[in-house]
């Protein structure tokens, strides 16, 4: 069945996602053009230029694309400990989701070797609003003031759990063969996760 104007317009575009993902991966933003991504797409450069306006919206986008959104869903009326659950576990679903683009891990290798004003920009979009609620929820689970610093650091240590299973994937599934990411496995690793950063967090305020 023939796609009308509007069907083919976001076809248009998701095939100019993909393949600006894949190239962008490959060749790192200042190297890729829109040529070589509209040859990937079969699209015309003005099919890009309608769609995004310039390579930086482009690549923006691709960003956007593949992000974490800002977890509303997360229920702020549940204990803590139940709310960190929550929330791993809606992190790992968007990490691990099926039909995640294989570029994806290179990437945001490539935005953190060789950061774009792009970053910025995914960062008070959607990564700092993630971030405070992880903070609020960490601070909930220390149980007291604690200096700004430190609570950085103690959030980021719990974020650093799904950042190492999501960067180091490969080399997860070769030392441990066993390892899956189904949505059993994922809930499993979510537990593991909390219950980690629990005990960690308790005996950390306890040391102090």
């Amino acid at each position: 069945m023939a796609l009308d104007g509007k069907d083919q317009n976001l076809e248009t575009r998701e095939r100019l996602l993909e393949a600006a993902g894949e190239v962008f991966a490959q060749r790192g933003f200042r190297e890729a053009t829109i040529r070589e991504i509209c040859e990937k797409a079969k699209a015309n450069v003005a099919a890009a230029h309608y769609h995004f306006g310039d390579k930086e919206e482009l690549y923006a986008a691709v960003l956007k694309s593949c992000a974490v959104p800002p977890f509303d869903q997360v229920p702020t009326n549940l204990p803590p400990e139940e709310r960190l659950r929550a929330f791993v576990r809606a992190v790992l679903g968007r990490f691990f989701q099926t039909g995640r683009p294989a570029w994806l891990g290179r990437l945001i290798a490539q935005e953190m070797i060789e950061p774009t004003k792009a970053l910025d920009e995914l960062i008070n979009a959607q990564i700092r609003p993630n971030s405070e609620r992880l903070r609020a929820i960490v601070r909930e689970l220390i149980g007291r003031e604690v200096e700004d610093q430190e609570l950085w650091r103690c959030t980021f240590s719990v974020a650093s759990q799904w950042v190492f299973y999501f960067h180091n994937g490969q080399i997860v599934r070769r030392l441990n063969p066993d390892q899956r990411f189904s949505p059993e496995d994922l809930d499993r690793l979510a537990d593991h996760i909390v219950k980690f950063s629990v005990g960690a967090l308790k005996a950390w305020k306890e040391s102090k």
